[in-house]
């Protein structure tokens, strides 16, 4: 249950749901919020302007002063959305007073002023508007659709108000922790944006909540919407257009179209920690052997299912660096004392003109087994990726991928890795190389070759290979 002030007049009745908890109560200098159409997010993000208003230290005439920062596109975004959003909570001469022309709200709850300034920011030009605001809370309504611009120079004005003049510790909670905070609230943006990728590469000092589903189990939020609101909403709507307003899921790149379409990031990962299984049969490591390698470690499990523990990716880094500094300190930490059979690119075991040693020969002087993939066709390859992807056992797929650990592997099966699209909207016949995506999607392929066992692979390469048989005449015969 949220902390809100109340006043007398009017008393708040608010609750945060569990799937926006750890977005509220965030203290992280960032926080950052995804989920389908609905989904509260926006009610979150007004009622934490009050929780993180009410921690602020109070001044030297006992007032908790705070400023916020409203943001969205445009002053008719924030004058049809925004501010209704905002009053329907935090109401007009009840908790405070609206002042239309400076389109400031002032909060007065209690001990409490904050004053929220809503902001339309739409491009890089209206960088110069922040320079000279002081705040203690930076808000961003639909940050998707905010420049990246924006976003980043907001974080420089934050933290500035209220001033130790005022309090004597500034911006700062009673117990002397930092009280200056960005947070935002958004349906899923675009792959292959600024935005997608901080939300799955964030820094350290971001936290970023995923809500499920408008149609999972853990959607905890229809309680509040109209019955069969989501199955409404998806009648005469695109796939893509579901997957983004109703599955909260990353939307279609514009670059080109993803490799796997049959990936299904909610199907195909676990959003918790796996536990590598022990098993006497070796870890399967498939190894990308390129300029900038890549691996991919996994398992075949007891009942046929695939399942991959981590990936890694590199940068100017070469083999013997890539072994000694990322994958065996890697697998001494991770998965101790177990053997491994690593599943190598063909191409690994031809020497290089100003080296004799092959990069096979390096793995093996490392100690590891060593095997080459049973073939570089491209078209076994991704085969042998989707039998596992589109596999069901006992109502399982047949892969499953831990999302954190493998994440730059769940990044390039989700649509980084894809094939490109040029001008005339033709689609390449093979996929894009890439860096890292594609290095890591091709050491995905080496395992899932060898731990098909051939199957696969046998089918394909006999396809329109079978040895033609001719009819001779018997004349002649004795």
């Amino acid at each position: 249950m949220a902390t809100v002030p109340q006043t007398p007049a009017h008393e708040i009745n608010f609750e945060v749901i569990k799937s926006l908890d750890d977005f509220f109560y965030s203290t992280k200098f960032i926080s950052l919020a995804v989920g389908p159409v609905g989904s509260t997010k926006t009610t979150a993000g007004v009622m934490k302007i009050l929780h993180h208003a009410a921690l602020m230290a109070p001044c030297n005439d006992g007032v908790r002063r705070s400023r916020a920062i409203w943001v969205r596109n445009t002053r008719e975004q924030l004058r049809d959305t925004s501010i209704p959003d905002f009053m329907k909570w935090i109401p007009d001469g009840v908790m405070g007073i609206f002042l239309k022309t400076e389109y400031k709200f002032v909060i007065k709850v209690g001990d409490i002023e904050c004053e929220v300034l809503f902001r339309g920011l739409d491009d890089a030009n209206d960088v110069r508007r922040l320079l000279s605001l002081q705040a203690s809370f930076f808000i961003f309504d639909e940050f998707r659709e905010i420049h990246p611009d924006i976003y980043n120079a907001a974080q420089g004005r934050l933290g500035r108000y209220p001033d130790k003049m005022m309090n004597g510790v500034g911006c700062q909670t009673d117990d002397g922790k930092p009280n200056a905070h960005l947070w935002g609230m958004t349906n899923p943006p675009d792959q292959d944006t600024f935005w997608e990728e901080l939300l799955s590469n964030p820094p350290e000092n971001v936290h970023v909540t995923i809500q499920p589903s408008g149609l999972a189990p853990e959607a905890d939020w229809t309680q509040f919407l109209p019955d069969d609101y989501y199955d409404n909403l998806a009648h005469g709507k695109t796939e893509d257009w579901k997957a983004v307003y109703i599955h909260a899921e990353f939307g279609k790149s514009l670059s080109g179209q993803p490799v796997f379409r049959s990936f299904n990031r909610k199907e195909h990962t676990s959003s918790e920690t796996i536990t590598p299984m022990y098993s006497d049969a070796p870890l399967l490591i498939g190894i990308d052997a390129g300029l900038t390698p890549a691996a991919v470690i996994g398992q075949v499990i007891y009942d046929g299912r695939l399942v991959i523990y981590d990936s890694i990716i590199s940068e100017d880094m070469g083999a013997l660096r890539f072994v000694r500094e990322k994958l065996k300190p890697l697998l001494a930490n991770k998965f101790p004392g177990r053997s491994s059979l690593v599943i190598i690119d063909p191409a690994a075991f031809q020497r290089a003109q100003t080296d004799e040693r092959t990069v096979a020969d390096i793995y093996r002087a490392e100690g590891f087994s060593i095997k080459a993939a049973k073939t570089n066709s491209v078209a076994a390859r991704l085969a042998a990726v989707e039998k596992y992807m589109t596999r069901i056992v006992d109502g399982k797929y047949g892969l499953m991928i831990d999302h954190d650990a493998a994440n730059s592997l769940v990044q390039g099966l989700a649509g980084k890795y894809r094939y490109k699209i040029n001008t005339k909207g033709i689609k390449d016949e093979k996929p894009e190389k890439s860096h890292p995506w594609s290095d890591v999607a091709d050491a995905f392929q080496y395992l899932c070759l060898h731990a098909d066992g051939g199957e696969v692979f046998g089918s394909i390469a006999s396809q329109g290979n079978r040895r033609e048989v001719k009819k001779v005449s018997a004349f002649g015969w004795t």
